[in-house]
């Protein structure tokens, strides 16, 4: 999932890299309306919704009330391609972009693709955010997501191949369950210690072209990086990027990997 680990077939059905960001509260939605005309021809689709819980409070923070007279929140924008297969969503704590792919949608390009896209988009934010606002967008956490597709491998089965380092071929040794599902969290991973990353396979069964039910699964990582002051929130990115390639590795098996063309 680095530029140096590429296939030919590549398992990734959805990414979103994220950026989330101290609070801006003078921010309000039509502050960003230039962007609705500058991302019209790309994303024609703009929703609002009610915001997102804040990804960080405050000390002493639990649940917050609006009252009579207060400034109403600025909602949770999405900006959406006709297809449907990128999305960028921000509020006044965060700022991401999903991308989907396989079947109708794009083949995965490559991490450095998506950076790059993210990174031009959000410095489009950056820019008409300051001029609306007078703050600077600061970034205390980043986040990045892969979600794969395992077809032909069922959730209980993956998890006996993770477990067991896929030295027992995988198999599930009880008979199988209507639905399984499971998670590995480690805090600080050991490529770098201020990264947390989650390991996630979930059940995704189908019928195939013939109608019959094909076990199939799907295996998430995730990767979140606390950005220091005076840190590069971009070098943060890519090293979560590299914690999930590790993670990869580690629970794919060689087998599986050669099925996707992986190339040298």
């Amino acid at each position: 999932m680095t530029d140096s680990l590429r296939f030919e077939q590549p398992p990734v059905r959805e990414v979103t890299l994220a950026l989330m960001l101290e609070p801006i509260a003078k921010l309000q939605t039509l502050d960003l309306a230039p962007l609705r005309v500058e991302w019209r021809s790309e994303y024609p689709t703009l929703q609002e919704a009610t915001p997102l819980a804040r990804w960080r409070l405050s000390d002493g923070d639990d649940v917050e009330f609006m009252g009579s007279g207060v400034s109403w929140p600025m909602g949770l924008c999405t900006f959406s391609t006709e297809s449907g297969d990128k999305s960028i969503k921000f509020q006044q704590d965060r700022f991401l972009i999903t991308w989907t792919f396989g079947d109708e949608a794009p083949t995965y390009p490559g991490f450095a693709a998506l950076k790059g896209e993210l990174l031009g988009k959000f410095s489009q934010y950056v820019k008409l955010v300051s001029e609306a606002s007078g703050a600077i967008p600061i970034v205390r956490r980043v986040d990045a997501q892969y979600v794969n597709y395992l077809p032909g491998v069922s959730a209980q089965d993956a998890m006996a191949g993770i477990l067991s380092g896929w030295s027992s071929g995988g198999t599930f040794p009880f008979r199988a369950p209507d639905y399984c599902g499971f998670r590995i969290r480690y805090r600080e991973s050991e490529l770098n210690s201020r990264v947390a990353v989650l390991i996630g396979v979930d059940s995704a069964g189908g019928e195939d072209e013939a109608g019959d039910f094909v076990y199939s699964s799907t295996l998430a990582l995730d990767a979140e990086g606390e950005v220091g002051e005076g840190h590069d929130y971009v070098s943060m990115l890519e090293s979560a990027h590299d914690v999930l390639t590790s993670a990869f590795l580690d629970v794919t098996s060689i087998a599986m990997r050669a099925s996707w063309g992986e190339t040298p």
